[in-house]
């Protein structure tokens, strides 16, 4: 678990788990969009335009395209499976505004990912500052 939560004996409740969508499609793709040419605040909470971020988010991205195509299921199948995967999580936050999606959330919750196939989503990860609503 992290440290905080070791610590306190707490768990986590991601918010976003799946980057406004950022993680359901390959980064390539993410411009066609109707969040990316919608949501004005797609860019800065995902954590684009920042280039070192940006870097780590395409490695990212990348890792989870790289999983799901091998497996045969969706990249939010992945990345929810991942995200249930750290132990300090108690649940994800599901926004879906599709049925299909949220069959693909609870469909996830029976894809145990390998150690090696989440080593290769975790270790691109850098930091990020804490973002808030002003």
């Amino acid at each position: 678990p992290a440290p905080t939560q070791q610590l306190f004996g707490t768990g986590i409740i991601p918010w976003s788990p799946l980057a406004r969508g950022y993680m359901t499609r390959p980064w390539r793709e993410q411009d066609s969009t109707k969040r990316a040419k919608t949501d004005p605040n797609f860019a800065k909470f995902v954590g684009l335009g920042n280039p070192a971020e940006e870097d780590a988010l395409h490695k990212i991205n990348e890792a989870v395209e790289k999983i799901a195509k091998n497996r045969g299921v969706s990249m939010a199948q992945v990345t929810t499976a991942w995200v249930l995967a750290q132990p300090q999580v108690t649940a994800p936050i599901i926004g879906s505004t599709r049925v299909e999606a949220l069959r693909e959330a609870a469909a996830a919750t029976h894809l145990k990912l390998t150690e090696e196939e989440l080593k290769s989503i975790s270790e691109p990860y850098k930091p990020r500052g804490i973002l808030g609503h002003a």
